[in-house]
Formats: structure tokens, C-alpha cells, sequence
């Protein structure tokens, strides 16, 4: 059995965790990140999983809240610099077009579809976007079909980010200034006298003076902490369809709320094509049973993942395709499963547990917002909150609370 002692453990290697470790060691201090590596497959599937195994998120400031936009934005402003730091490329400049019905009622989706909401919050950050009525959606993307009465709002400065290569980027930048990056998944953490003590699944254990948690959706259900956040954990599902001439399509990526005679057909993402690991090229779509598969266990989240997904999305997406892009054939469509989390206020928890321990958690938009988050961690495991950002936007909000 091997113990590490260390200043600061960080207990997860995604997008937060790795982010924060990179803050951590830039500043000098003795980290090590703790998390196991990307399984092979889904099949088969028994341990830990993340939604960030995949390899486009869409990046941009049209998003409710605004904390998110701008937590994103201070993100964004150091893409540059990680880039330059590792030589890894992890972002590809994109159209994030924003397109709804004209007249969009009351509902669970008017918020997230607000246009006049959503133009405000990037005018807030000094963001460029451009509204477009239903003739200009048509004009500027003509290789597309909407519906009758939809407008959108563009921001042309977006990104599609890999988040699968941004992980590297964080741990390699890490590891340049002494990270210290174990593959493993811890299991348990307790007190004692030299700080906290944690034991991984393979048997090895470290103890820290801090420990950071920085695990995603699941983090309620692996049992570190004392009492259950208020966290909701969903089992989605990604939509692939593969695309064989990918230079054939030109067209932006969309967060695309479809209405028809009424009724609502679709709400979701259509990301521009995207080049996988198994070399082909695909569309991805994400849209309405996002929230619908709620997982309260790790049994449940291994299960989920096992299944691969929500077959009956595939028809909702060729559906969406079928009208979107008339002038394309896509056969090929294969799901991939998903972990995405809900917290009250749509929002981020970045808080101390107890003197020992800090939670960082996003709920669903992590990957874009991972760097910031990953500072503002790392600043709270070091000491005292001191950013601009009042410390109560991010306050841990316990499932018990109202018990």
C-alpha cells in the first residue's frame, strides 16, 4: 500500500477537477489529482462515468443564467494561453445560432429560448450577436430548413469545444508545473490526524491538508460526503449521425427549440459535424428526454450507461434531420449515453464542506465554464474567498436542508 501526502488532493480528473489542479500547481502548490481513466467502452460498464467523454460541446454566452455566460467568458480569455502552454488543440470556431419560434409562449423553454434575454446577457459581457428574423435565418444559412415564424440570434465568435482534449490540456499544463496525476478512483475519505486520509479502488492511499471534490454529476452518489447535495443526476443520450462527406455541410451549430402548429417537436443541440476517435464524422444531437432518465445511485449510473442510451432518440433526431437538411441522407445513427445534473438555482457550487474539504461542481454546462470554475476552486482551497463574484452565488445547497 503506497500513501502520498500532499497539500491539496483533487479528487476527480475531468474538466473541474483537472482545471483546478492546474490553478493549484501554477500557484506552487503540492497537488495531486485522483481519477481513473476513460473506460474503453460502455458495454460492460461497472465503475465511475462521465458526460464529459465526448468530443464537442458547443461554447458560447447565449445562456441563462448570466453567471454562466460569464464564468465561460473568463474561461475563454485564457484558451489562448493553455493552448500556447501545451500545444493541444481543443477548440474550433463556430456559428452558436440560437433559433425559436418568433412568438414563443409561456413554458419550461421560454427562459432558455428567450431571445431578448439572451441578447442581453452577451451585450452585458460585450459580446457581439446579431438577431435574425425568419428571412435572414433563411438568407444566411440556406443550405438549411426552419419552420415557418422562427427567428434566431447568432454569436459568430463561438467555438465547438473537444472536451476530451481540454481535459488533457488542464492535466498537461498541470503536470508541466508539478501535478502530481494518479489514475485511480477514490472510494473513501475520512479525518485524520494529518488532515484527510483517502483510499482508492486499487488499494492506494493519500492524505491532504485540503481535498478538493470535483466529481461531476455523481457526486453525491460516491458516498465522500457527509450529507447529499441538493443534485439531481440524469442519464442522457448523444445522437450520432454519421455524416461521409463532411465538406458538403455548411452550417453553424444550433440550440434549436422547433415548434409546429402549436406543437413542440424538438429542443435541443445540433452541432455542426465533428470528427470522432473511430475516424468517422458526425452530427450530434442531444434533445428531449435530456432530463428525463433521473439516477440516484451508482448501481443505476452503471446500468444506465451499460444500455448506451436512449434508443427511441434516434427517431426523434432523424426527424429533426429530415426537415433541417433535406438535401442529406444520413443511415447510420448510434447513441451514446450521457450524465448531466440539475441543481437548484442553475447554478455552481464552489464551497467548503468543512475546514478540510471543497466541493466544485457544475451542473450541466461544465466543460465551458471547467477553467473558471477550476480558479475560483482553487482559490477557496488556498484560503479565503477573494473575487469580484460574491461567495453566496456559489453556496452548497443541501438535499437534507428543509428536513
Amino acid at each position: 500500500m503506497d500513501t502520498n501526502h500532499h497539500d491539496v488532493v483533487v479528487v476527480g480528473a475531468g474538466p473541474i477537477g483537472a482545471a483546478t489542479g492546474r490553478h493549484l500547481a501554477e500557484q506552487g502548490v503540492d497537488v495531486a489529482i485522483v481519477g481513473p481513466e476513460e473506460p474503453a467502452t460502455p458495454e460492460g460498464h461497472e465503475g465511475t462515468w462521465a458526460g464529459y467523454y465526448d468530443e464537442g460541446r458547443l461554447c458560447h454566452v447565449l445562456e441563462v443564467p448570466l453567471m454562466t455566460s460569464m464564468l465561460t467568458m473568463r474561461s475563454i480569455r485564457r484558451f489562448d494561453a493553455l493552448h500556447a502552454r501545451t500545444a493541444i488543440d481543443f477548440t474550433t470556431p463556430t456559428h452558436s445560432v440560437t433559433v425559436m419560434p418568433e412568438n414563443l409562449g409561456a413554458g419550461s423553454a421560454s427562459t432558455w429560448f428567450d431571445r431578448d434575454l439572451l441578447a442581453a446577457n452577451a451585450r452585458d459581457l460585450g459580446v457581439t450577436v446579431h438577431e435574425l428574423d425568419e428571412e435572414g435565418l433563411e438568407a444566411h444559412y440556406p443550405d438549411l430548413r426552419f419552420e415557418p415564424g422562427h427567428v434566431a440570434l447568432v454569436q459568430p465568435d463561438a467555438y465547438i469545444l473537444n472536451p476530451r482534449a481540454l481535459v488533457r490540456a488542464e492535466l498537461t499544463a498541470a503536470c508541466l508545473d508539478g501535478a502530481h496525476l494518479f489514475r485511480d478512483e477514490i472510494v473513501s475519505m475520512r479525518r485524520a490526524d494529518d488532515g484527510v486520509r483517502l483510499t482508492g479502488r486499487a488499494g492506494n492511499t493519500w492524505t491532504a491538508d485540503q481535498v478538493v471534490l470535483a466529481t461531476g454529476a455523481a457526486t453525491t452518489m460516491t458516498g465522500l460526503l457527509p450529507r447529499p447535495l441538493a443534485l439531481s443526476a440524469f442519464g442522457a443520450t448523444v445522437v450520432l449521425a454519421e455524416v461521409e462527406d463532411p465538406g458538403s455541410l455548411n452550417m453553424p451549430t444550433m440550440m434549436l427549440l422547433k415548434y409546429r402548429d402549436g406543437e413542440r417537436l424538438y429542443g435541443g443541440i445540433v452541432m455542426a459535424p465533428r470528427p470522432y476517435p473511430d475516424g468517422r464524422w458526425y452530427l450530434k444531437l442531444s434533445g428531449s428526454s435530456l432530463l428525463d432518465t433521473r439516477l440516484e445511485t451508482a448501481a443505476q449510473t452503471a446500468e444506465w450507461v451499460r444500455s448506451g442510451g436512449n434508443r427511441a432518440d434516434i427517431e426523434e433526431a432523424a426527424d429533426v434531420l429530415r426537415d433541417l437538411l433535406p438535401h442529406q441522407r444520413f443511415t447510420t445513427f448510434r447513441t451514446r449515453p450521457c450524465l448531466v445534473a440539475a441543481t437548484p438555482g442553475d447554478r455552481p457550487y464552489i464551497d467548503r464542506v468543512d475546514e478540510h474539504t471543497a466541493v466544485a461542481v457544475e451542473a450541466e454546462r461544465g466543460a465551458m465554464s471547467a477553467d473558471e470554475i477550476g480558479r475560483l476552486a482553487a482559490m477557496l482551497a488556498r484560503g479565503p474567498w477573494s473575487d469580484s463574484i460574491p461567495h453566496e452565488v456559489f453556496r452548497a445547497e443541501w438535499a437534507d436542508a428543509s428536513a
